[in-house]
């Protein structure tokens, strides 16, 4: 669209006027005809490993010992006073609890559970769980328990270890009564001191300081809640899941108003890493390599894009940088250290930030922007070919701009009376913000600037304030202004019998695309003056593509 400024002062007795007024509507630049979505990176998943822990050093060398045991029933045969659940293994490397137990393998060692399997999303939030388990069998002391499928989990800076317990006691004995007890997922133990080491592919995890907890204490009614129990190590490799990427976006700090020398920040979601790979062996990324995209300020020609076979001339690059997944952007850092500076991280759920220093470029056509688009040894990406137009204070080709007339235009009163009007409301564009989806539409709402109209003209004959818009643009992509409506109303004093205009309706039969009355006043009305403003209402299919989209509303004063 391009823009003009223009200081209205010309007379208006019996005639015409006009003003023109940029208005502009946002819609955040997405991939043409895609639907922006919220980037999820998930968490590694756990594979292999193994949890090492021995409940209760004490307890077991009372249970493998059978300490104490009653008769008629007497200690049962060693190797089935403690029994494993398959797959859990004894520790073999752990050191016996007693050296009076003599079984083949040792009972009173700890034991070995196979991580089954549990999430990492990093070393303060983790999840992971084992299968088998352990058996206490101590019949002459009428107990039977299975403690199975323990689990750690560290959360909000609390380790705990959570595990499927069950205790028959057929018999009452010192504090134990006659019942059943436990349950499943009961959290047995808690600890605040847990060393969590989360490296590339593995993480270890030492928790010292368990204590049994409440909800322990009921389940295996053995020993009190805050009894100390034994140590925790866990060790396991992690598997990388998935990464699921939105739709590429990407948003600019500032579209409008920019000086010679600024700095913008260009925010990145959604770009898919592995989506451009460097097939053509082209340095400085290796062969085979993803090569991310180019984040680009540039005049760019309106058909641009390399998918759509634009050639490299339509793309006047100013300022650079390069988005560079891993392992693609250590490697160029390291091997070109002269590009380093260049580089910006192009992160695993597609993410990435940049800033770029504007400056203008008189030597080429075309339009101001910031660009993305698959870099180079890469094959053409429609998908991450995204464009954001800017511009630049006082520059003529404004995509987001506003012409408003500030003075009176006819300052100067006629000997037998005078038409004037004003727009007020101080400088810049009428915004009408960031559209917003609903159901049905992309919509959004502003407010027009104020107009008064004073009139002392002899005799008072009638006059109007009338209002059309433009279609609205961005770059190469538009929509109609029959997509604008208002509600006038009167918002100041009104001593000459104005009356607002009918309110326009979005969409419905042509909107301010036609000529719509803003304010009016009848011939032989009083003489003085009336303010009339308007809401602006905008409501858009949902396919348009995204873009900072400028339009100019012209308001006509006849009189």
């Amino acid at each position: 669209m391009h823009g003009h400024r223009t200081r209205a002062s010309r007379r208006l007795v019996a005639g015409v006027g006009v003003a023109a007024l940029g208005l502009a509507a946002t819609l955040v630049a997405t991939a043409p005809a895609a639907t922006a979505a919220q980037d999820v990176a998930a968490a590694d998943g756990v594979e292999d490993g193994a949890l090492g822990w021995g409940f209760k050093q004490s307890f077991r060398s009372y249970v493998g010992n059978q300490t104490a045991a009653l008769p008629p029933i007497g200690a049962v045969p060693t190797g089935q006073r403690i029994t494993l659940v398959a797959p859990a293994e004894f520790d073999l490397d752990g050191t016996p609890a007693s050296a009076t137990n003599t079984s083949t393998p040792n009972e009173t060692l700890p034991y070995l559970l196979p991580v089954s399997g549990g999430t990492v999303e990093s070393a303060d939030e983790l999840s992971i769980r084992s299968d088998g388990g352990f058996e206490y069998h101590f019949p002459s002391h009428y107990f039977e328990i299975s403690i199975e499928n323990v689990g750690l989990e560290v959360s909000g800076g609390t380790t705990s270890v959570v595990a499927d317990v069950e205790a028959v006691v057929t018999g009452s004995f010192g504090s134990w009564e006659e019942g059943t007890y436990g349950g499943e997922g009961v959290t047995i133990a808690t600890t605040s001191s847990a060393d969590v080491e989360l490296g590339e592919d593995s993480v270890t995890v030492s928790a010292t300081g368990l204590t049994l907890t409440e909800a322990g204490s009921q389940a295996l009614p053995l020993y009190a809640a805050g009894d100390p129990l034994d140590d925790l190590t866990l060790t396991a490799a992690l598997e990388s899941a998935p990464v699921e990427v939105g739709d590429p976006t990407i948003t600019v700090s500032k579209t409008q108003g920019l000086a010679v020398g600024e700095t913008v920040t260009v925010t990145g979601s959604g770009f898919d890493p592995a989506a451009n790979v460097n097939s053509a062996g082209r340095p400085p990324v290796a062969s085979g390599q993803p090569t991310g995209v180019y984040v680009v300020f540039g005049r760019f020609a309106d058909d641009w894009r390399p998918s759509e076979g634009a050639a490299s001339s339509a793309r006047k690059v100013i300022a650079q940088r390069w988005a560079l997944p891993e392992p693609s952007f250590t490697q160029v850092g390291t091997d070109y250290p002269q590009q380093r500076a260049a580089l910006v991280p192009l992160a695993a759920d597609g993410s990435f930030t940049a800033e770029l220093t504007v400056a203008e470029n008189d030597e080429v056509a075309g339009g101001y922007g910031v660009y993305t688009y698959a870099a180079g040894g890469a094959a053409a990406n429609a998908a991450q070919e995204l464009a954001v137009p800017v511009s630049f204070a006082g520059d003529g080709d404004v995509p987001i701009d506003v012409t408003v007339p500030e003075d009176e235009v006819d300052p100067e009163p006629e000997p037998d009376g005078a038409f004037t009007w004003t727009v007020g409301g101080g400088a810049g564009a009428v915004s009408l913000g960031t559209a917003t989806a609903t159901d049905d539409a992309f919509v959004a709402s502003g407010a027009l600037r104020p107009v008064t109209v004073e009139d002392t003209r002899t005799g008072s004959p009638a006059w109007s304030i009338n209002g059309s818009v433009t279609d609205f643009v961005a770059g190469d992509r538009s929509f109609s202004g029959s997509l604008l409506g208002w509600e006038p109303a009167l918002t100041g004093e009104n001593t000459v019998d104005a009356v607002a205009g009918l309110a326009v309706v979005p969409g419905v039969s042509g909107g301010l695309s036609a000529s719509a009355t803003l304010a009016s006043a009848p011939a032989g009305h009083a003489k003085g003056s009336a303010t009339v403003d308007a809401g602006l209402a905008l409501e858009l299919p949902l396919d348009t593509p995204a873009g900072d989209y400028t339009g100019v509303l012209t308001l006509t004063a006849i009189g």
